[in-house]
């Protein structure tokens, strides 16, 4: 399937890396407002330059147009690449509201089109993993759920030094008018609700703690860098999210159930990185009442893993970005719900949204938005009792 690209910034790297990946997707061309960014991009990746969004949405043979835009592009450009009658993939968000999100989600719908929205790390191996000892009971009934996305004092960073193998800046400026909220927050939730199902009520904290983040004394137009969200699922189910770019980096999951934990140390940009469990000891039996060794210790939970699949990054960053374009793809082609359905799309926008507001204190939010359950991928459905 022909595949094009709209934005070749620093993120569209990560996919023309990891497109290889997909023997079954073919990068059929490229364009971006900045016509010398686009030149070098498509000279680098060897693809077709389109001068224009119009000329790349006139190609018949293009099916997905992926958008790596700045956020707030993304609602125009997904409702011209729909109105073309192709299929989007977006960088996340899927729109800056979840008004925006939500006219898009009904124009796909209107127009038999699919929308799928990063990111794709649900699909990782180790989400896989986890989604496998949840649906095979291996910690009981789930109760609460620390998730943490912390990536260190970036303001303290060289990130003006941080460049894409194509010669593009890390858009850093626009990074830190978003803020990590807006920018972040769908690696937790997307994962907490593809494990935990939809939310019922959320509620925030958020603030910007530096925001001379470009110059010292002179305050800029800085989203929030600290936030922590409270997400009680439809289930009883509760989850806490802390997302941040001034503590240090942590990149933790823990998931506490009745009968243990599970864990992981390295969340998001690690997608093959190892599930650790810990089972409740049954104390009562025994004259051990230390509150310290009602665990078994940490060790790793084994499950499934794909042989037939050669995973390669070519990045810092271990993630195969294509691989969320490769699972629409597939979709279309076989007909079938995408695995990062819009629905579950637009119910992570309304929880982002109901939080990301103005004030500090969100205080509580009712979440009214529903999706279908997220089906686990096809190399370890098997194995699932």
């Amino acid at each position: 399937m022909k595949i094009g690209i709209i934005g070749c910034g620093y993120i569209a790297n990560y996919y023309a890396t990891t497109m290889p990946n997909h023997p079954e997707l073919e990068l059929a061309g490229v364009t971006d407002i900045n016509a010398d960014r686009a030149g070098k991009f498509s000279e680098y990746y060897g693809v077709k330059h389109f001068n224009t969004l119009e000329d790349l949405l006139g190609d018949r043979e293009i099916s997905i147009v992926l958008i790596c835009t700045y956020p707030h592009t993304h609602y125009e450009l997904a409702k011209a690449i729909l109105l073309a009658n192709k299929h989007v993939y977006t960088e996340k968000p899927m729109g800056m509201n979840f008004e925006e999100a939500s006219e898009l989600v009904e124009l796909a719908k209107s127009r038999k089109l699919y929308i799928a929205s990063s990111p794709n790390i649900l699909l990782g191996e180790y989400a896989q993993g986890i989604m496998k000892a949840l649906r095979d009971n291996e910690i009981g009934r789930p109760l609460l759920a620390y998730a943490h996305l912390d990536d260190g004092a970036v303001h303290h960073m060289r990130y003006w030094t941080w460049h894409s193998r194509t010669g593009t800046e890390w858009p850093y400026k626009n990074e830190f008018a978003v803020g990590s909220l807006l920018e972040h927050a769908g690696y937790c939730i997307s994962l907490l609700t593809a494990f935990f199902g939809p939310a019922r009520e959320v509620q925030a904290y958020t603030r910007c703690l530096i925001p001379d983040k470009l110059c010292r004394n002179v305050n800029d137009t800085t989203g929030p860098d600290y936030s922590e969200i409270v997400i009680e699922f439809r289930s009883g189910m509760v989850g806490r999210i802390t997302i941040g770019t001034v503590a240090p980096r942590n990149h933790s999951l823990m998931i506490v159930g009745e009968e243990g934990v599970l864990s992981t140390d390295a969340l998001y940009w690690d997608v093959q990185q190892k599930v650790y469990i810990q089972r409740r000891k049954d104390l009562r039996s025994t004259d051990q009442g230390d509150a310290k060794a009602y665990l078994t210790d940490k060790e790793e939970y084994a499950f499934t893993r794909p042989t037939d699949f050669e995973f390669r990054s070519g990045d810092e960053v271990n993630v195969d970005w294509a691989k969320g374009v490769a699972e629409l793809a597939e979709a279309i082609s076989q007909k079938r719900r995408c695995r990062l359905d819009m629905d579950h799309a637009l119910h992570i926008m309304e929880i982002i949204d109901a939080v990301n507001t103005d004030r500090s204190f969100s205080g509580p939010q009712k979440i009214r938005t529903s999706f279908e359950p997220v089906q686990p991928v096809d190399w370890i459905r098997e194995s699932i009792a």
